[in-house]
């Protein structure tokens, strides 16, 4: 075995200056053109020397990373602000992922005031995983939800997630229809924990999508109907 690996660096600056990309903009909300001002690329590539195989060949492998760290500007509002965008050959396909500062919330924090605070720890935590395109780590938060509203309303037997979403429509904390679409939102989250399936943008947002809805019609709505009852007795 042989131990002549080999690190290769090649930088460059302002390369992709000029250049107009497409990304996420933290004030207008929604994904705009912006315009390069500026950047540093860095490519490191490593040979790795395995030695001799069992045929007499030699036995290398390389890999490699690149960085593209950019200061960005919005054409639509001239917001300023920071982008890397990143490959590494190990990674599955694409290999390549986006990072931002500041770290743009494409979904808002909602407030539930009914809502216990372990779920709305954990609803917290699913919407920033969300907003740095944790897809599957959301998935498994959006699980855990699902898990603490069964749990929250006195579903406590150990017992697969299946029967406990099937009891709290027995127990009438959900409609029929809301039992199928829990039951979809569950094979989500099993695809992505056991089977390491992320799940694309337009799932992730449909399962939050579903998420907020049952939170909302299992505690929102408790909030808003205290609020009548006050009225109520005002008359």
């Amino acid at each position: 075995m042989g131990n002549n690996n080999e690190v290769r660096i090649e930088t460059n600056e302002n390369i992709s200056k000029g250049e107009k990309i497409r990304t996420y903009c933290i004030k207008c909300e929604r994904e705009v053109n912006h315009q390069v001002l500026m950047d540093y690329f860095e490519r490191i590539e490593k040979v790795i020397d395995y030695g001799y195989d069992f045929s007499g060949k030699r036995d290398y492998a390389t890999i490699d990373s690149t960085g593209d760290y950019q200061i960005i500007k919005c054409f639509g509002c001239d917001e300023i602000s920071y982008r890397s965008f990143k490959y590494f050959s190990e990674y599955d396909e694409p290999g390549t992922w986006e990072e931002r500062y500041p770290i743009p919330e494409k979904r808002k924090i909602k407030e539930y005031d009914s809502l216990p605070s372990t779920l709305e720890k954990i609803y917290e935590e699913v919407i920033m995983t969300y907003n740095n395109d944790g897809f599957i780590l959301c998935a498994g938060g959006i699980r855990a939800i699902l898990e603490g509203i069964c749990k929250d309303k006195g579903i406590t037997d150990n017992t697969l997630l299946y029967q406990k979403i099937k009891k709290l429509y027995e127990q009438g904390f959900v409609t029929q229809q809301q039992e199928n679409i829990l039951h979809d939102l569950r094979f989500l989250c099993n695809d992505a924990l056991h089977e390491l399936q992320k799940p694309t943008l337009k799932e992730i947002d449909a399962a939050i999508d579903i998420t907020e809805h049952i939170i909302e019609s299992l505690y929102g709505i408790l909030e808003k109907a205290k609020k009548l009852k006050r009225r109520k007795k005002l008359i």
